[in-house]
């Protein structure tokens, strides 16, 4: 009996945010260098791809809506 063996892409991760200067804003609870949450920033590593897109998206809405 032949198995055929099939073996699943491994995706790459996707490289986290950080910029280098961290440190958190006190008022808005996000670190002015990334604009990511400490929970955020904490949990990045255990987070999915598709979720660290969305963490991406929701800090740069965040970069965003500081500069304006």
């Amino acid at each position: 009996m032949h198995r055929e063996v099939i073996r699943k892409e491994k995706t790459k991760e996707i490289p986290s945010p950080c910029t280098g200067v961290c440190t958190m804003n006190v008022k808005n609870e996000y670190c002015i260098g990334c604009f990511r949450t400490r929970l955020e920033i904490g949990g990045w590593m255990h987070l999915s791809n598709d979720d660290k897109i969305d963490v991406i998206k929701k800090a740069r809405k965040r970069r965003r809506d500081h500069i304006d």
